[in-house]
């Protein structure tokens, strides 16, 4: 009788098993780049579901697909996806490339200057971190690592009313004095909006920014609900209209920036309504789609009624990847910008990989703007931007 031991059949399957995962670590991941731009990043040594090495980080656009590797796929929609067809997602990327930069020659920037204020808070640089729902799915720490890290840069950010973690949570991870805004929603519950207007005040946010794009209903994000079904009811007040407005504004002592506008015509009602500044925005292309990009939002304000760039601040975001972006946004005349997806996206990282981010983009916006001859924010202007081709589409 042999006294060689059974490898047994339970030992085989295991066998089996290790064998594949070890040959998935060796296969090379290929991931879908989304049409982004292709400037050489490298996944070959990536392992599907594991970070990738910062080292391999060198724009936002890395941090996207660094993301789109480590989050399960129905998280990865959920901060991806744009309303319906995705046409003003892929409008708000697309539109950069419509817009060209002035680069003067014969101009001192030994020194350049990046520091500007929102509604009178001082800030490092004239982007910031945007509101956007459950940072929690991208990192245990959520919100608290975006608050840290925008702190510590010396940038503003705005948290969603929809986070992960609680209003003073999110105060408490910011440093002692940082400022911060709150973004918060029209609620058809007024007990809720009173609460949540009471907390933030408390907690020590400076500002409110208030969405007015999607009251009632949110856009129909096909790509998300495909992994989560229907839409749960938002809880938005769908009468929410001009006597609304005034009410909300009689509802906290904080100064309120509507967030989500897409007209002249809304900007110039802004105006007219006292507000201190606006917030232009298409929600990164997740409510109406086919909105127009804050490109040409900006440029109808500049057209229809200059008098707001005059007499009030405005915000935009919508698409933002670059530091040239954020230089674009400024020359037509918004005062800061605002990101939304790649700080989530960062955050996979936790804090070291939003602090990562905003190194990035600093670095890209500090050099494009010394390229251009400039050397203060404050001071870029239409003069350090050509038009003409956005212009000419609606010509045609």
């Amino acid at each position: 009788m042999s006294t060689r031991p059974s490898f047994g059949l339970s030992n085989f399957l295991l066998l089996v098993s290790w064998i594949t995962f070890i040959t998935q670590l060796c296969v090379a991941v290929e991931i879908d780049m989304e049409g982004l731009p292709d400037t050489g990043l490298n996944t070959s040594t990536w392992v599907t579901g594991q970070l990738p090495p910062l080292s391999d980080i060198w724009d936002l656009n890395d941090i996207q697909i660094a993301a789109k590797n480590v989050l399960s796929p129905r998280y990865y929609a959920s901060y991806r996806t744009g309303a319906l067809d995705e046409i003003t997602y892929q409008a708000n990327l697309n539109i950069w490339s419509q817009l060209r930069l002035n680069g003067y020659s014969f101009r001192n920037v030994s020194n350049i200057n990046t520091r500007t204020t929102i509604l009178g808070y001082n800030f490092t640089m004239p982007f910031f971190i945007a509101p956007a729902a459950e940072a929690g799915h991208t990192n245990k720490s959520a919100e608290l690592s975006l608050a840290s890290a925008a702190g510590k840069a010396g940038i503003l950010y705005v948290p969603s009313i929809s986070s992960t973690k609680s209003i003073e949570q999110i105060a408490a991870a910011g440093l002692p004095n940082q400022t911060m805004f709150h973004q918060e929603y029209i609620w058809s519950n007024q007990t809720r909006v009173i609460d949540e207007l009471q907390r933030m005040e408390k907690a020590g946010f400076k500002a409110i920014v208030l969405t007015v794009d999607n009251t009632g209903v949110n856009g129909i994000r096909t790509r998300s609900l495909r992994y989560t079904g229907d839409e749960d009811d938002t809880g938005h007040d769908a009468s929410f209209d001009l006597n609304s407005l005034a009410n909300f504004r009689n509802l906290t002592s904080l100064p309120i920036v509507p967030k989500g506008i897409k007209t002249w015509q809304d900007a110039k009602t802004c105006l007219d309504l006292g507000f201190p500044a606006i917030y232009v925005s298409n929600h990164g292309g997740r409510v109406l789609d086919t909105a127009p990009t804050s490109v040409e939002v900006l440029l109808d304000i500049k057209k229809y009624a200059p008098e707001v760039f005059e007499q009030m601040e405005v915000y935009a975001d919508g698409g933002v990847r670059r530091g040239t972006d954020v230089i674009k946004l400024l020359a037509l005349g918004a005062r800061a910008v605002g990101l939304g997806r790649s700080p989530m996206f960062a955050n996979i990282w936790g804090e070291e990989g939003v602090t990562h981010m905003i190194q990035l983009l600093s670095t890209e916006l500090q050099t494009s703007i010394q390229l251009m001859g400039a050397n203060d924010v404050s001071k870029i202007n239409s003069t350090y931007i050509n038009t003409k081709l956005v212009e000419s589409m609606w010509a045609q």
